[in-house]
Order: structure tokens, then C-alpha cells, then sequence
């Protein structure tokens, strides 16, 4: 399943690099919408936050999976919320990670604006984010909203009889 996940996000990135200019969304400039696609680049972490650093947006993705892996070791084998959550975080987390170290920044195309909202807040024009960023999302999203409901893991103590 991890595997899906990380092809379902390069299938959709490379659909979107062969489809959509660098820089420019899908549909001459109009009156606003509150979706589109876009061809971005982000070679920062979430929003592209450390754009302008060298180190902090590869080095954090490669801590990032460390802890993935460590996390993976204490998983329920048998709780299908914790292998569901753990598939697309980690399943995101490669995609993203694959990006970085192979084309040098992260391929955004997913684009929403917030234009009928009346106030200014700070991401009226939300950032653009791919399908990995959307199953990382989900993902901690489920781990949270279960988080009392998983089971504890089981252990192999022998039963003294």
C-alpha cells in the first residue's frame, strides 16, 4: 500500500509537469476561483517555508523518516487505523523525500483560494500542495482522530499455567 501511495503522488506530479508550465495554472486569468491547478515548485518545507535555506528542507525530510522508521517498529501489526495512518504518512513522506533528492524541489499543483472570504487572513491564497502533502495530512488527520480508540501492542508473554 506505502507503494501505491507513492506512485498515485509521481503519477500525478508527472501528469502535471507534462500538462502544465512551470509557474502557470490551467486556465487563462479570470474571474477568481476557488480551485485550480498550477504548476509550482517548492524548494522549501510545508508552504515553502526554508525556501531560501540549503540544508533545512533536505535534512528535516531525512529526520523526518528516521522517526517514521522508529515509529514503525512499535506499529500494532493488527490495528488497521495505525497501518492505514502510518501507509500514507510514510507513503507521502517518500513521495515528497523522492522530489527533493530527484528533481531538487517538490512538484505543488493543487491550488485553492479562499476569494469570497471578505477579511484578509494570511493564506486567502492557500499554498499550492501535491498528493503526498494531501495523505500526510490525512493521515496525521486519522492518527488523531483515533488516537484513544488503537489497541495497545501486543506482547508475547507466555502464559504461566
Amino acid at each position: 500500500m506505502l507503494l501505491l501511495v507513492f506512485i498515485l503522488d509521481q503519477a500525478s506530479k508527472l501528469a502535471i509537469i507534462k500538462m502544465i508550465p512551470e509557474g502557470s495554472i490551467d486556465c487563462i486569468e479570470r474571474e477568481p476561483v476557488f480551485f485550480h491547478f498550477t504548476h509550482q515548485v517548492n524548494t522549501g518545507l510545508v508552504g515553502g517555508y526554508f525556501r531560501d535555506n540549503v540544508w533545512i528542507p533536505k535534512v528535516f525530510p531525512i529526520f523526518a523518516t528516521f522517526v517514521l522508521i522508529y515509529l514503525y517498529r512499535h506499529l500494532n501489526p493488527v490495528s488497521l487505523l495505525q497501518n492505514i495512518t502510518y501507509v500514507l504518512v510514510a507513503g507521502g513522506a517518500a513521495g515528497n523525500l523522492f522530489d527533493r533528492f530527484y528533481r531538487g524541489s517538490v512538484v505543488d499543483f493543487l491550488q485553492f483560494h479562499f476569494y469570497f472570504i471578505p477579511f484578509d487572513f494570511p493564506w486567502k491564497d492557500y499554498p499550492a500542495f501535491n498528493v503526498a502533502d494531501s495523505c500526510i495530512c490525512v493521515g496525521v488527520f486519522l492518527l488523531i482522530l483515533g488516537w484513544r480508540k488503537m489497541e495497545e501492542p501486543r506482547t508475547n508473554v507466555a502464559n504461566p499455567a
